[in-house]
């Protein structure tokens, strides 16, 4: 039988019209049954964009290939009936940002427990570091791109390196740049942030968030199951 919207329970709409998360629902053959507006945002796609009995490849083609292990993993949600959790970095929403998102998708039943299909939420990655905890500290959201900053991206990789107390011989093999090189350009970075020391160096850092940043070129467009 092939469902349609009017098969979700109007609760459900009503649970994920307004959710700040992207969520979506697919039937058994990764059909979209409904998604809300954060999910068009997501996906970029325009408000009142009729999705309801399509595919990915029929609404976003240029990303579908991308989500094609996302079907596969659908499909293994709706034979065990158990959920699953993935981590997928990808460009998403209209500025197509690299950003990680945790993907859960759920097995989604009809009235008397019969699996319709699945549904999915996307959240941004959380990071949650055991000194966080320590110094009761919420979890921070990992962003890959920064609005404005007087660094080069080679500078930005370079101090995420180092904010994460790697030593200069590590940053420079990372970087593939001798060691001489490594410490002018750390001299560098420590003139414009207006810093003498490793303390000055770290307390820049948090003040102005780039402790929660990853440079773009340590990140990949990947599907990961999480364990």
């Amino acid at each position: 039988m092939h469902l349609k919207k009017k098969d979700i329970s109007h609760q459900i709409i009503y649970l994920l019209k307004n959710h700040p998360n992207p969520h979506h629902i697919r039937d058994k053959e990764s059909r979209y049954l409904y998604m809300n507006q954060a999910m068009y945002e997501f996906l970029n796609l325009p408000t009142g964009f009729l999705i309801e009995g399509k595919g990915l490849s029929e609404i976003k083609p240029d990303i579908s290939e991308f989500f094609e292990d996302l079907s596969q993993k659908e499909e293994g949600v709706i034979k065990k009936e158990t959920p699953v959790s993935l981590l997928i970095t990808g460009h998403f929403g209209k500025e197509k940002i690299l950003q990680p998102y945790i993907v859960d998708i759920h097995p989604f039943f009809d009235e008397v427990g019969h699996i319709m299909g699945t549904m999915a939420e996307a959240r941004k990655c959380p990071f949650f570091s055991p000194l966080d905890y320590i110094q009761g500290k919420s979890p921070k959201i990992l962003i890959t791109q920064l609005p404005n900053t007087m660094f080069t991206q080679r500078e930005l990789e370079m101090i995420f390196y180092f904010y994460h107390t790697l030593s200069r011989r590590e940053v420079a093999e990372c970087l593939h740049l001798s060691r001489r090189a490594v410490e002018n350009k750390l001299r560098s970075i420590y003139e414009k942030m207006g810093v003498h020391n490793q303390g000055g160096f770290k307390k820049y850092i948090k003040d102005r968030g780039l402790n929660d940043f990853i440079p773009i070129q340590l990140s990949v467009s990947s599907i990961e199951l999480i364990d």
